[in-house]
């Protein structure tokens, strides 16, 4: 999750290493897993807040074309 100014709902990010500092959350590397977090608030529940979720997909299928791209 990447800080936000003041206001503003944080940045959900993929980090395929595991290393990024802060605070996160496990997802499995699977589209279906990814709508199903999406469509029950289990990131908003992880991160204790609202966040932004909107490039996540994107991310996602750039660092696990597998399992995500033509799966959604």
């Amino acid at each position: 999750m990447e800080q936000a100014p003041e206001g503003v709902a944080p940045r959900v990010r993929a980090d395929p290493s595991g290393s990024a500092p802060g605070r996160g959350a496990w997802l499995h590397a699977d589209a279906s897993c990814l709508d199903l977090a999406l469509k029950r608030g289990g990131f908003a529940r992880s991160f204790r807040g609202a966040v932004d979720t909107g490039l996540l997909a994107r991310d996602l299928e750039a660092s696990y074309p597998l399992a995500f791209q033509g799966n959604r």
